[in-house]
């Protein structure tokens, strides 16, 4: 996952949080990104679901903005909530100024990712 975009930029917010708090070793980010084997697995053994369809999504080069200020924004909407409340409000603050910093250092990565994984799973609740 580290060479996808997403990759990189939760690298950043990670190196971001090394760099200002203490309380890195309390944190624990609520993210999992599973593979489509494995989501397709656990469809099927929910059993209340048939799968119609399941299909990759794959992005062209240049459909989403790599500015790094951008970027940081929606890290900043994504896990801004949850990183003010475990690190507070000073932390907070500086943090996406450095996540901006640390991706404007990353954008040769950030131009040269591999796609990420995305899926359309489209669901039929059984009878």
């Amino acid at each position: 996952m580290f060479e996808t975009s997403k990759g990189i930029v939760l690298d950043a917010v990670g190196a971001s949080l090394n760099d200002l708090a203490k309380q890195v070793d309390s944190f624990c980010t609520p993210l999992y990104f599973a593979e489509e084997g494995e989501l397709k697995q656990i469809i099927e053994e929910n059993g209340r679901f048939t799968i119609e369809a399941f299909d990759d999504i794959i992005h062209s080069k240049g459909e989403f903005t790599l500015d790094p200020k951008v970027l940081a924004v929606s890290c900043r909407a994504s896990f801004g909530t949850f990183i003010s409340q475990h690190f507070g409000e000073q932390v907070f603050t500086k943090l996406f100024d450095l996540i901006e910093e640390k991706l404007s250092q990353e954008l040769p990565r950030l131009l040269n990712a591999k796609h990420g994984m995305q899926y359309l799973i489209v669901l039929r609740k059984k009878n």
